[in-house]
């Protein structure tokens, strides 16, 4: 019970409700936003272990039936694919706007979204991390100067960690960032 002027108010047991109802939506949306950077943060560190060449790492941030599309490989396919290509590249860097993350209703399944570009270091390609929060310019500044590719990264909620359960890679075509 609260006072005012003299008045005697009381809060309701719906009143309560709202207020709960309200307090669990922010509460959940909060969860969300941190699990999105939570799965930033693993993207993130992914480029970092591809452009250290490290296969392994890679391999232990997916789940163990991982697959990836549309070639439909497993994890050894995986592995060789990701040997083949470190090969053709030697040193490299990745680029790649900031992802945007959809969390499912039911909070352990999550999808991320993103062009991202693979160069050579000796390529870098100056002012992309300027373009990082605005995926429209950031493949119109890249244009023809490297090959893009489109990756949807299907993750899971395991023991508390989130952890890539499907990846889907495509050559960028112009069609289906906007």
């Amino acid at each position: 019970m609260t006072e005012d002027r003299g008045q005697k108010k009381t809060v309701t047991k719906p009143h309560a409700v709202v207020v709960a109802i309200v307090f669990l939506v922010l509460c959940m949306s909060c969860t969300r936003g941190d699990d999105a950077e939570k799965i930033r943060a693993q993207i993130a560190r992914g480029a970092e272990l591809a452009e250290a060449h490290d296969i392994g790492g890679l391999l232990k941030m997916a789940s163990k039936e991982v697959v990836a599309m549309p070639m439909n490989l497993d994890r050894n396919g995986i592995r060789a694919v990701l040997w083949r290509t470190f090969r053709y590249y030697g040193p490299l860097a990745v680029f790649y706007p900031r992802p945007e993350i959809e969390i499912s209703e039911k909070a352990d399944e999550a999808s991320a979204r993103f062009p991202f570009l693979i160069v050579r270091k000796e390529h870098d390609m100056p002012g992309l991390d300027t373009l990082r929060n605005d995926p429209v310019a950031w493949i119109e500044a890249v244009g023809d100067k490297a090959d893009l590719y489109s990756l949807q990264l299907e993750w899971i909620r395991k023991n508390g960690e989130w952890i890539v359960d499907r990846a889907f890679l495509e050559r960028f075509t112009g069609r289906g960032f906007e």
